[in-house]
């Protein structure tokens, strides 16, 4: 079951990033379905690849948003500057003063991510890194743990358990942030581009307490 979640999540993800018609989202969220079916049905691939080509596929996103907010937003062209009757210059858009606004209003109800989604996902793929590494090396240490005592690291544990509490309560707050974005998406009347916070919410989720 946790492994059919698991792919069906890498669907939704991928769904609402080719809604977004985002390039890097899209090619992030294609590398994440490749890992869920690999890691949930086939396991051809080591775990430690799909970690690092998860967090290589977040801190990519985390470039892409960083380069792309750098962008100054577009002036009026001179080309729309004629000389009028008597040497003044006379602007073609004059009398339309609100007309850049229009399309700025429009694209924001567009099909692209909200920058709080765009920032969230890109978190959420170092996060899904680490859960499978973390899951790669907990079924490796449970295929060696038989013959082995347990005596003398109780400490040790207690370290392991506290930081895993810790980031067990990181992904519970990443999920319930990425499902608001998802509800704000749908609000804005983008239900497929909300897909993408949707899969990515259950992703964590399966992947932390089902997996």
């Amino acid at each position: 079951m946790a492994s059919f979640l698991m792919v069906a999540s890498g669907i939704l993800c991928l769904t609402g990033a080719l809604a977004s018609k985002g390039r890097p989202a899209i090619v992030a969220a294609v590398v994440m379905v490749l890992a869920m079916i690999d890691l949930a049905y086939t396991a051809i691939v080591p775990t430690v690849v799909w970690s690092g080509a998860l967090l290589l596929a977040g801190i990519c996103l985390a470039v892409f948003l960083r380069s792309s907010s750098r962008v100054p937003s577009p002036r009026r062209s001179p080309a729309l500057v004629t000389s009028g009757p008597g040497g003044a210059s006379v602007s073609r858009d004059e009398g339309k003063v609100r007309s850049p606004i229009a399309p700025d209003r429009h694209s924001s109800q567009g099909s692209h991510q909200g920058p709080t989604a765009a920032v969230l996902s890109a978190i959420t793929y170092p996060v899904m890194a680490w859960q499978v590494l973390n899951h790669g090396a907990h079924m490796s240490g449970s295929a060696h743990a038989g013959g082995h005592a347990a005596g003398g690291h109780g400490h040790h544990a207690g370290d392991i358990s506290l930081i895993s509490t810790f980031l067990t309560v990181g992904v519970v707050v990443l999920a319930v942030l990425l499902v608001i974005c998802a509800v704000h998406d749908i609000a804005r009347r983008r239900p497929l581009v909300s897909l993408d916070c949707w899969g990515m919410a259950a992703m964590i989720v399966v992947m932390q307490f089902l997996h």
